[in-house]
């Protein structure tokens, strides 16, 4: 009987050990890791990255904020209608503008271009005045047609995204804000942040 009692003992002991060890494990790996609305949100070495469903197909979206930090950013209501409208949309952005800013577009081309298919939507590079030898079209928020939306990623005194004239302007007071705002527009275009 007391043997019974002891290996009962040591089994419990045992199992608690490993259950406890799991939930250590578990912590330790998802300590830099969360879960907003439903959507998986994990720190990398270079940002965060989340996994998004966009019409039940999975996407891994690597953005150098994570929804918590960006939430705050203030984003017109219209913003995502205006983005997705148009079969055609250039990032247009000051030829002056450093790397920060450079990536900002790439990261909003990345989710609304045709390159992993979520939105189809041709989706191109400029500058807001011509540079000598240097072939990039130069676009502004006069060139908007009925096919064709801008998007310019601009320096201004508060860090928001809005339009301005059915112009989507993604502004940061500096050029790392404006990397926050794109990332902010980004998650609401996703319907992740709204």
């Amino acid at each position: 009987m007391k043997s019974d009692n002891t290996t009962i003992i040591a089994i419990i002991i045992v199992l608690l050990i490993i259950i406890s060890s799991a939930f250590t494990i578990y912590y330790i790996r998802n300590k830099d890791g969360y879960t907003y609305k439903d959507f998986k949100v994990e720190k990398t070495p270079t940002g965060w990255s989340v996994l998004a469903f966009v019409n039940e197909q999975p996407y891994l979206l690597n953005l150098r904020h994570d929804p918590k930090s960006i939430d705050n950013i203030p984003i017109e209501k219209n913003v995502r209608k205006q983005l997705l409208s148009k079969p055609t949309l250039y990032l247009t952005v000051h030829p002056n503008m450093t790397g920060n800013t450079v990536i900002a577009a790439i990261e909003i081309a990345n989710i609304i271009s045709r390159r992993l298919g979520i939105f189809n939507i041709e989706t191109i590079g400029a500058l807001t005045y011509p540079v000598e030898n240097n072939p990039t079209p130069v676009i502004t928020c006069k060139d908007i047609t009925q096919n064709k939306n801008v998007l310019w990623l601009r320096l201004g005194e508060k860090t928001k995204v809005f339009l301005e004239n059915k112009c989507i302007i993604v502004q940061g007071i500096t050029e790392e804000e404006i990397t926050r705002a794109a990332d902010r527009l980004i998650y609401e275009t996703l319907t992740i942040v709204d």
